[in-house]
């Protein structure tokens, strides 16, 4: 009788095991989803979770979710919203004031109140250098940065050069290749990432010094110049907003910023090497700018 009653037991009790742990796997199969959206999302990411296929116990913790990602979207929005009208709307005063201030320098016959003009123009001109760093933040973290048909990437290019250029920089030697490069990249952000890029290379490189920028047919950008060596340690904290480089250079500290937010936003790698391929000094900065 217990040989009887324990064989069909023996068979049952594994059959059993099995069935409960795929059963307990499939239902548990929307939660594991759920959790990978998330696991999946970078930092910009803040849409909506979908719920379908959520089971009635699981949909009130994605409406929560979602909720509170509006919230955390709106708030965000309204801090660049905020920092882009700050710095667009201190643009005329500040250009007003730097116009009082070398008016009076010009007019005053007294050394000291000429140097104190200058000090202030020069306060302002910086003030004024920020605001605009401010702005290009703001469109490289919220603004739009791709387009629904693609463009070459190498008139861009060249226009930034030759901005420099009518601005007395003649030092940048810039390397395009013969076919376009194509890419859905706005030409605004690309403009903004370049600019940036270059403006850096100007400042920490020799004074002198010539800073060669370099784009070939697989979206590979470099920027060098012939500045010291960076430490091992230099990347991540370059990255950091109001963060300079080491010496007297002056600068806001936010151009690598938004080298960095526009990259991570269109999915773009950025890597610093130093010192220069083929050289023992330097610096040059990869980005691969994704092409259409």
């Amino acid at each position: 009788m217990l040989l009887g009653l324990l064989l069909p037991l023996i068979v049952m009790i594994p059959f059993s095991l099995l069935a409960i742990v795929l059963a307990v796997r499939r239902s548990l199969r929307p939660v594991r989803l759920l959790r990978q959206e998330l696991a999946r999302r970078g930092a910009q990411d803040l849409s909506p979770l979908p719920d379908s296929g959520l089971p009635s116990e699981l949909r009130p913790i994605s409406a929560g979710v979602n909720q509170l990602l509006d919230r955390l979207k709106a708030a965000f929005n309204a801090e660049r919203a905020f920092a882009a009208n700050a710095a667009h709307e201190l643009r005329t005063p500040v250009a007003g004031a730097i116009a009082q201030a070398q008016r009076i320098r010009t007019e005053t016959g007294e050394e000291l109140t000429g140097q104190r003009a200058t000090e202030i123009e020069t306060t302002l001109k910086r003030l004024m250098r920020t605001s605009e760093k401010l702005m290009q933040l703001a469109r490289a973290e919220g603004g739009r940065l791709q387009t629904d048909e693609p463009s070459d990437l190498r008139p861009v290019l060249q226009m930034i050069v030759e901005g420099f250029t009518r601005t007395g920089e003649g030092r940048i030697l810039l390397t395009l290749p013969g076919g376009p490069v194509l890419s859905r990249l706005d030409p605004d952000a690309v403009g903004i990432l370049f600019r940036n890029l270059i403006e850096n290379a100007l400042k920490h490189g020799p004074q002198n010094g010539l800073v060669e920028a370099a784009l070939q047919t697989d979206g590979l950008l470099c920027v060098a110049n012939d500045g010291a060596v960076l430490p091992a340690d230099a990347t991540e904290r370059l990255a950091k907003r109001f963060e300079r480089g080491s010496g007297n250079v002056g600068g806001s500290g936010l151009g690598f910023s938004i080298v960095k937010a526009i990259a991570d936003r269109t999915g773009m790698s950025l890597k610093i090497v130093s010192p220069s391929p083929s050289k023992q000094e330097g610096v040059q900065v990869q980005v691969k700018l994704p092409l259409a």
